[in-house]
């Protein structure tokens, strides 16, 4: 079985290139449905794609490992980020929740892919995007493989990115405020950026999307619209979803 949680794409291809036979799971609707306990068959592996947030992972994974439930016995377990720049230590982090679960990781992987996050700096230009998605391929066929051979595979984090993700994930989280977010006049209020936003924190108002406060994980999936903007920081750049790719 193969838990993912992804706002533009990145992890949700991972897990469907990783998937063979296995059920993928979304984490955000999962805890939606408040429905985490999940029967798991003999010799099947134990999945979880996410992208890393500012060396972290995001606060909506983490909810879902304190509220997962594994009603089976299961002999193997990994782990697969996607990232922009660097996972830091951010498998760490995973693996910390899950030990207080009482659950383990055999294996931590990670993938680069393009960057989503264009509140910091300026995304990768067109080209430089498709070739980091053709450049990716083959790193996740290679998990592919290692997760059927079911090889173990634990990094030795450096004392720099251990405290780099554990600096840096709640000084960013802190000084990111929601309010920021509002929809220009090509907003045609389709609702579209609600229903996809993973932990409900836009509410539609007389026909305009409202972002709730210190509610938002900023996953990037409601920048999908180029209607919707934060502050001045996004006007005029390009935004990112994951699209194929072929040479």
């Amino acid at each position: 079985m193969i838990f993912y949680f992804s706002g533009t794409g990145n992890s949700l291809h991972v897990a469907e290139v990783l998937q063979s036979d296995e059920q993928i799971v979304d984490m955000a609707e999962a805890l939606r449905r408040r429905r985490c306990g999940f029967h798991i068959r003999a010799g099947e592996a134990v999945g979880l794609v996410c992208p890393v947030y500012y060396s972290g992972v995001p606060k909506l994974v983490l909810e879902f490992i304190r509220h997962l439930h594994l009603k089976d016995d299961y002999t193997y377990t990994y782990l697969v980020l996607t990232h922009g720049g660097g996972p830091g230590a951010a498998g760490a982090m995973v693996e910390h929740e899950l030990k207080k679960k009482g659950y383990h990781l055999d294996a931590i992987y990670d993938v680069k892919m393009p960057a989503n996050y264009v509140m910091v700096g300026q995304p990768a230009a067109q080209e430089e995007e498709d070739q980091r998605i053709l450049d990716a391929e083959p790193v996740i066929r290679d998990i592919r493989e290692a997760v059927l051979e079911r090889r173990f595979d634990l990094p030795d984090y450096s004392p720099v990115s251990r405290a780099l993700t554990w600096s840096m994930y709640p000084l960013c989280d802190r000084y990111m405020p929601t309010k920021k977010f509002y929809t220009d006049d090509s907003c045609i209020g389709c609702g579209v950026c609600a229903k996809r936003c993973p932990v409900d924190a836009i509410t539609m108002v007389d026909g305009r999307p409202v972002w709730q406060k210190n509610h938002c994980i900023r996953c990037m999936s409601c920048l999908r619209c180029n209607a919707i903007q934060y502050g001045n920081i996004i006007k005029d750049k390009r935004r990112y979803r994951y699209h194929e790719v072929k040479e």
